[in-house]
């Protein structure tokens, strides 16, 4: 029996590293799969705070996302004075490649100002707090830094904002 292997000849150099190649693809791709199961990277809020005079604006959003899964931003508004027209402007990072499933509470007006989508909301007295929740879902072929930043107006006047940036990881 042993005879029949001895005549075969050795494998040729190509095929054997191209199989160490492939085995090592894989086994780095899986990695990447075990950590995002872990959720070791993407998804994980982080808050950023504008403290002025007439209000304190915080967001809760994650710095990294993933293509194809779901996330939440929250924007709380904690107005220190009368905020008669309050307006969140929202800059073209919030929607680029994403598909918004849900805004809670819904504005009573929507537009948009220089490419900015400017959410409406009703009158804020001092001590009132504006919780508004955005769910989206990230396109999978969505992938870079933008900016993430939110401005809080009243009527046209900016009264706060927040810039943040966004990556979304393959």
């Amino acid at each position: 029996m042993r005879d029949v292997f001895d005549k075969l000849e050795p494998e040729p150099r190509g095929i054997v590293v191209g199989l160490w190649v492939r085995r090592a693809i894989l086994t780095l791709l899986g990695f990447l799969v075990l950590l995002a199961v872990l959720n070791r990277y993407g998804q994980h809020p982080s808050e950023s705070v504008a403290q002025v005079p007439g209000a304190t604006m915080r967001l809760s959003a994650p710095a990294r996302i993933r293509g194809g899964l779901f996330f939440q931003s929250r924007v709380e508004i904690r107005a220190a004075q009368a905020i008669d027209h309050p307006r969140l402007v929202l800059d073209a990072g919030w929607l680029e490649g994403m598909q918004v499933n849900s805004i809670e509470p819904a504005p009573v007006g929507e537009t948009t100002r220089g490419g900015r989508v400017v959410l409406s909301y009703d009158t804020l007295n001092p001590g009132d707090l504006l919780r508004v929740w955005f769910q989206f879902e990230v396109n999978p072929t969505n992938v870079g830094r933008r900016s993430y930043g939110i401005e809080l107006d009243d009527a046209e006047q900016p009264v706060a904002r927040i810039a943040p940036t966004i990556t979304v990881l393959p």
